[in-house]
């Protein structure tokens, strides 16, 4: 993804300010892409044990487009790995990027960093 911040103008980052938005716009394509279909889904007792293909199967598919059972534990085991990355540049650059957009919103950070190389404050 960095690719697209190169080709849009963005400066040489330094790997936090540059892992850590790329980051923030996948975790918000997740919430908006995956997660959303599963909020209001009343929550349903899991079970590991060995269930009959019917209701295995439907865990599998899609109905009608939407995400599956597996699309969305998928979608929240990115989101988890994402939000607690140890490392300085993907997980500490997430954290304070992802700060800097809840509080400035998307738009301006991203002109912030365009203009200064760096978060807002």
């Amino acid at each position: 993804m960095h690719g697209w911040l190169r080709l849009k103008g963005y400066r040489n980052l330094n790997p936090e300010v540059e892992e850590g938005i790329c980051q923030v716009l996948s975790y918000m394509w997740l919430e908006s892409e995956v997660m959303p279909e599963f909020k209001n889904m009343p929550s349903s007792s899991t079970s590991t044990s060995s269930a009959s293909s019917s209701s295995s199967s439907s865990t599998f598919s899609s109905k009608k487009g939407g995400k599956s059972k597996v699309e969305h534990k998928l979608g929240e085991f990115f989101m988890h790995q994402i939000a607690n990355d140890s490392s300085p540049a993907y997980g500490g650059g997430f954290r304070t990027a992802n700060a800097a957009a809840n509080k400035y919103g998307l738009r301006r950070t991203l002109d912030h960093i365009r203009l200064t190389g760096n978060f807002p404050l």
